[in-house]
């Protein structure tokens, strides 16, 4: 069966001299990996028509028993220029897709972290990137998952929770705050917010689209303390090292 979608290359990998293994997101069918034959001869078909981060038109070949296709067509839509000489956006970029190939399982619709990862390469593609564009990137994605930190009230005691309610600490294991009470009874261990982070993150949280979360300032200590602390809490909850996204940050610092 031959199948046509919309595809973003999130990884390519070199097979024999001139062939490439790219794995795919597709918002139907979910992460898909394609063998390109002869991808780099000089007079080859696919030459120029796939990079990472492209999003093209992708045809290709599947069968049921197989979990690596034959690429038939591509062509490129959105082949965003401006992430092959940004080394930040392409830091950015690079972690995004490693995000997303991560948590994709193979052959399962993903139409929302499909057009989630089309949108945030958009945006690098034309802006300088920031932490906090990433941040809200994040929290979009834990939304999506289910996974959103409860930042309102406590998830020990359940009453709400203002910046100025006092000692208040974030708990990846829980989920969320903890009032000072719940604090010092849990025994996971919790870290205490400061009252500005709070208000920073629950900003970014509520942001409708990433042109709000990039007016959203931050001072050089108070982006630091949610790198650490949404670090953490993807760690956690979704079991991933990461080592992409400490990258992105350490050249983003550069």
């Amino acid at each position: 069966m031959i199948v046509k979608t919309a595809a973003i290359a999130l990884r390519s990998v070199p097979t024999a001299n001139t062939s490439r293994v790219v794995t795919w997101l597709t918002p139907e069918h979910g992460r898909v990996a394609t063998m390109i034959k002869g991808a780099v001869r000089p007079k080859s078909f696919f030459l120029g028509q796939f990079d990472l981060f492209y999003t093209c038109e992708l045809l290709y070949y599947q069968r049921d028993d197989r979990e690596l296709f034959f690429a038939r067509e591509c062509y490129p839509n959105k082949p965003r220029p401006a992430l092959r000489h940004r080394w930040k956006a392409c830091a950015a970029a690079s972690y995004m897709a490693d995000l997303a190939a991560r948590i994709t399982p193979s052959h399962a619709p993903q139409t929302f972290l499909f057009h989630w990862l089309d949108r945030a390469l958009d945006e690098l593609d034309r802006h300088d990137t920031a932490p906090g564009e990433l941040f809200w990137l994040e929290l979009r994605l834990l939304t999506h998952l289910g996974l959103t930190p409860r930042l309102q009230w406590c998830t020990g005691c359940q009453a709400p929770l203002r910046p100025e309610s006092g000692s208040i600490s974030f708990s990846s294991t829980r989920g969320g705050l903890l009032c000072g009470r719940c604090a010092r009874n849990d025994p996971n261990p919790a870290r205490p917010i400061p009252p500005d982070a709070l208000a920073i993150l629950r900003n970014w949280q509520k942001a409708p689209d990433m042109a709000t979360a990039r007016r959203i300032k931050c001072a050089p200590r108070q982006l630091a303390f949610m790198e650490d602390l949404l670090g953490q809490f993807l760690r956690y909850h979704l079991d991933l090292p990461l080592a992409s996204r400490d990258l992105a940050f350490a050249v983003m610092k550069r």
